[in-house]
């Protein structure tokens, strides 16, 4: 099980056997954006803390993928799978990530057994054509979905509720909401990346202006646009790249970037706001992304102002979700994985029951089973839909950072002294539970996102590539396509937050319809979902025989996950 995250808390429980020995066979962490990095095997593992104290993403994803149990009932789906974990710091461009992701499957090949990624990472900016590192590097190393015992699962992400895309044809208006919230005295900031392209990559009309909320009126830039520091006018200009690549090597696109990252800017008064007019050429789709998910306003708007102008009356579009992905998912070869609720409400570490609030879209209380509101899904420029799949991802308990300052005030030598920070607000509604272990403390966090349904599923696909090693990403496809779970939160419209039946993929994957398919229901000897550890006979317990994993190794007679015992196959839940 390879893991690509960024705060990973190499020594948890989480990532231990029983006996306290590590289940990490290689550790690697990126040292700067250049590509440099640090490996280290097995034995160094002790010497570890993390990549990042401000984050405990890595450290949440890798459990769910495969935590060890340890006795507090919050293992991960493949609690028993080797594991090599990439922690990438702050160091997290897609170059760096598809370097991570060859690394995982050159061991893989090196000591010559299956393998499975997951990443919850990537970025929903530029061109939605399989051209993005992630995509290249996941087809390289599955041989385009074809390698026998080599999968990668990647998020969508999370904007399904935010207004951060537009696909739309003919002459697009809209208004670029504020990063900040906007008072008398207090007027629109921005900041953050916007990214423009047609749907055939070729140039379009674009300009950037400047538009009275109160009347409608657009006008240039002028003097309304100031530094936000110094208070000097500024000149806001896009940046054109006439020879951006795509998948097609033998074909360019025009892509527009809006930049604020090194420039944060402000209007000169509360009415005014930043605003897009664009102009498709005839047959062109105008596809635009921003990654501004927790901007005050909508990232793209037509607003209504109390006693001012009606916007979305007057032409103006607000963003959408159906270009607001990851566009790291766009390949055939990538499994990609939405997610769905599955608890609404949760007990914190100091007995206070915590409940999500209502969807940003429907206005209603999510329920067990519907589809995360903030799940990404889209169609990319070559006409293909995702995600592949949903999978639990709201309401997720696994493993935190013991290092992670943004929920302890940590005493680096020492993760026992690691304690709730009283000012943390991640500390006071998701911190859950520890567990003394290996002479530590170990928390246990809750979070949402399809960063959690993207590792839930890779633990899945980890079982079902125990129980036969050899499976495609094609094949797996196959498989989550016949025997998905499809039911009123995926099929019916009006259950669905989005309206679109997309954002639902082929639908729940299953874990054990899937094994049966996979290996035929006469197969399975004992398979059994009444919530007992043991699935197989007592016989196995009684009589001296050895017991064999998916690979012909032996193993002890408790080794969770599909096993041979007297030439059978057995699921020992």
């Amino acid at each position: 099980m390879g893991i690509i995250d960024q705060g990973i808390d190499f020594n948890h429980a989480a990532f231990r056997n029983a006996d306290g020995s590590t289940r990490i066979v290689q550790g690697m962490m990126m040292l700067d954006s250049e590509g440099n990095y640090t490996s280290f095997p097995s034995s160094a593992i002790t010497g570890v803390k993390t990549d990042n104290m401000m984050t405990s993403h890595g450290t949440h994803t890798a459990a769910t993928a495969a935590g060890s149990a340890v006795g507090n009932g919050q293992q991960g789906v493949a609690p028993e799978a080797e594991l090599f974990l990439c922690g990438l710091d702050e160091y997290t461009s897609t170059t760096l990530i598809a370097e991570c992701v060859k690394k995982i499957f050159d061991y893989a090949k090196q000591v010559n057994k299956p393998a499975v990624v997951s990443i919850s990472m990537g970025n929903i900016l530029g061109l939605h054509d399989g051209s993005n590192d992630i995509a290249y590097a996941v087809n390289e190393v599955t041989g385009n979905g074809t390698e026998q015992g080599r999968v990668v699962l990647v998020s969508p992400g999370n904007a399904g509720a935010n207004s951060q895309s537009i696909s739309q044809s003919g002459t697009t208006k809209t208004v670029l909401g504020s990063a900040t919230k906007v008072t008398a005295t207090a007027p629109a900031v921005y900041s953050g990346l916007y990214s423009f392209y047609a749907s055939d990559y070729e140039d379009f009309s674009i300009d950037l202006k400047v538009v009275d909320t109160t009347t409608g009126a657009v006008s240039d830039m002028g003097n309304h646009v100031l530094h936000q520091k110094s208070g000097q006018v500024v000149n806001l200009q896009m940046s054109k790249f006439d020879e951006f690549p795509t998948v097609n090597p033998d074909k360019k696109a025009v892509l527009y970037i809006l930049s604020f990252q090194d420039m944060v800017v402000k209007l000169d008064d509360a009415k005014y706001r930043l605003a897009i007019v664009a102009t498709a050429k005839e047959g062109q789709t105008l596809k635009m992304v921003c990654n501004g998910d927790d901007y005050a306003e909508p990232c793209f708007n037509a607003p209504t102002v109390t006693g001012g102008y009606d916007f979305a009356a007057n032409g103006w579009t607000k963003g959408y979700g159906d270009v607001a992905f990851n566009s790291s998912i766009c390949s055939d070869a990538v499994i990609s994985v939405g997610s769905y609720m599955t608890r609404p409400e949760w007990t914190t570490w100091e007995n206070n029951v915590k409940k999500y609030q209502p969807s940003t879209l429907t206005g209603k209380t999510q329920q067990i089973g519907e589809i995360s509101d903030f799940s990404s899904w889209g169609i990319d420029d070559n006409n293909k839909t995702y995600p592949t799949i949903i999978a639990p991802g709201q309401g997720i308990i696994s493993a935190a950072n013991s290092y992670d300052l943004t929920i302890f005030t940590v005493d680096l030598t020492n993760p026992d002294g690691a304690v709730p920070d009283p000012q943390s607000i991640d500390a006071k509604n998701s911190l859950i539970e520890n567990i003394d272990l290996f002479g530590r403390r170990n928390w246990y966090v809750l979070e949402q996102g399809t960063s959690m349904s993207t590792p839930h599923a890779a633990g899945i696909v980890a079982l079902w590539l125990q129980a036969k090693p050899t499976l495609t990403v094609n094949e797996i496809k196959s498989v989550l396509k016949e025997t998905c779970v499809n039911d009123t939160w995926t099929t019916e419209v009006a259950n669905i937050p989005s309206g679109n039946k997309i954002q639902a993929g082929y639908g729940k994957i299953d874990a054990l319809a899937g094994l049966k398919k996979i290996l035929g229901v006469t197969a399975i000897d004992a398979v059994t979902m009444d919530g007992h550890r043991q699935a197989t006979p007592a016989t196995m317990y009684s009589v001296d025989a050895p017991v064999y994993n998916m690979m012909g190794q032996q193993v002890d007679k408790a080794h969770r996950g599909f096993v041979i015992y007297k030439g059978r196959k057995y699921l020992n839940k």
